[in-house]
């Protein structure tokens, strides 16, 4: 070992050592300035020369500090950044509480360095899997659940993975704490629209394909700028607008049909929301040029019919009545149309499925739409299912598997982005938990 005196302001905290910070009032840091103060520190602070990073002592050096130390002997080391990690956690492995989430983060990073002994953290490869399983577990759990932290939840409503499984307790009720707001957005479609109208399903299962307003919410917190405003060319239902509304960002949708337009206005004063940036316009959104400029918005969000899956409407301008080859046509010139009217340097999202012909071969709507956002200047970059509930698939699996066809109860969530990918972290800032935006808000009101 090379022992040496070093300047205190040389030692640098590692920002990703995983072990907890002990506080003057911890029983465990009384204990060890305890120790110090009567046999002073007899293991010395181990210091990569490379980094300048304390790899283990952060709590001793924490001490000596809070004691006016101006320099102290350290065990000095020259390590690559690796190679520090894994001694950190090697020597920190013995004794003391884990941050689980910063050590899960830790592990993974290592783990993930290629032809690293990730071993040599001292966790073997299947403890440090069932770390890292067991972290993604609490990511998940409600934060209402006895003993869960809602980690990603908190922080993101969801967590940020390619699948929305609306299924799941937190989702189910986030959605709770949506429709409690009195939104209505079947109000104003016929009541016999069904998800699946070629199915020819029950008599028991009626009812109107209704927007989950949960993936509003995702959508502007996650792709978004603050208070920026959303071109909307298939509004259908109140859902995407009244949910912008509530989140402080404007609004504009355009739909055909003058009762649909009509009920999302009542509905918006119900709920008491009386804004000038929400606004629902009843024409052809090929239109949408007489409404708004190019490069007005700041994203555009839409969920088009699926084709023929529902027909809303016997107006020859519904695409969802059209023949298949106008559809395509039309459709994607709409898609066009409103994403020039996007800044750029934003995103665009479109909920959209894939359907059936009549021959039950699908018809490719998804790459349909890829198609058109990029012609407009918009490039594909998330991919996220949206996992439904089985619902009326479980009456429908037997006779399905009768032509081999599996039942689809998922849709696809497309996310696009128009400008230089590496202005994202510029333009969208952190995206941060739900309690740290609350300590700030009563920080600035101090």
């Amino acid at each position: 070992m090379q022992i040496k005196k070093v300047p205190v302001n040389m030692l640098h905290m590692a920002i990703y050592n995983p072990r907890k910070d002990l506080q003057p009032a911890d029983k465990e840091y009384k204990k060890l300035k305890k120790s110090i103060e009567q046999f002073g520190y007899v293991e010395p602070i181990i210091w990569n020369e490379q980094t300048g990073n304390v790899v283990g002592g952060h709590q001793r050096l924490k001490v000596l500090l809070a004691q006016g130390e101006t320099e102290v002997d350290v065990s000095v080391v020259n390590l690559e950044p690796v190679e520090e990690k894994a001694l950190n956690i090697a020597l920190n492995k013995i004794s003391g509480e884990w941050d689980n989430e910063k050590l899960e983060q830790l592990l993974a990073d290592i783990s993930a360095v290629e032809d690293f002994d990730a071993s040599l953290t001292g966790f073997d490869m299947e403890e440090i899997e069932n770390i890292i399983a067991d972290t993604e577990a609490v990511y998940f759990r409600d934060k209402l659940e006895p003993g869960g932290s809602g980690i990603l939840v908190n922080s993101f409503v969801v967590p940020p993975f390619s699948v929305f499984d609306t299924r799941q307790g937190y989702w189910q009720d986030r959605k709770r704490y949506w429709i409690d707001y009195g939104i209505k957005s079947e109000v104003g479609r016929e009541e016999n629209l069904v998800f699946a109208k070629n199915l020819n399903l029950s008599d028991k299962v009626k009812g109107t394909s209704i927007f989950d307003p949960v993936i509003c919410e995702i959508i502007y917190k996650w792709f978004n700028v603050d208070g920026g405003s959303i071109i909307d060319p298939f509004a259908g239902g109140s859902v995407r607008g009244i949910v912008a509304a509530i989140t402080g960002h404007g609004y504009m949708g355009i739909d055909l049909r003058e009762e649909q337009v009509k009920s999302n206005f009542e509905n918006a004063q119900e709920i008491g929301i009386e804004s000038d940036s929400l606004k629902w316009i009843c024409d052809n959104s090929l239109n949408v040029d007489k409404y708004v400029e190019d490069k007005q918005c700041d994203m555009l969000f839409t969920c088009p019919p699926y084709y023929d899956l529902e027909v809303y409407s016997d107006n020859p301008e519904d695409i969802s009545n059209m023949e298949y080859q106008e559809f395509v046509k039309t459709y994607s010139e709409i898609l066009i149309k409103s994403a020039k009217k996007v800044k750029d340097n934003r995103f665009a999202a479109v909920v959209i499925s894939d359907v059936r012909d009549k021959k039950g071969f699908y018809r490719d709507l998804t790459g349909l739409t890829k198609a058109a956002m990029e012609k407009s200047g918009f490039y594909f970059y998330n991919e996220i299912v949206i996992l439904n509930t089985v619902g009326s698939g479980a009456w429908r699996c037997r006779g399905n598997m009768r032509n081999r066809k599996v039942v689809r109860i998922h849709q696809n969530l497309l996310v696009f982005y128009k400008g230089d990918p590496r202005e994202i972290q510029i333009v969208f800032p952190e995206l941060k938990a739900e309690d740290e935006k609350m300590e700030e808000a009563e920080e600035c009101q101090l």
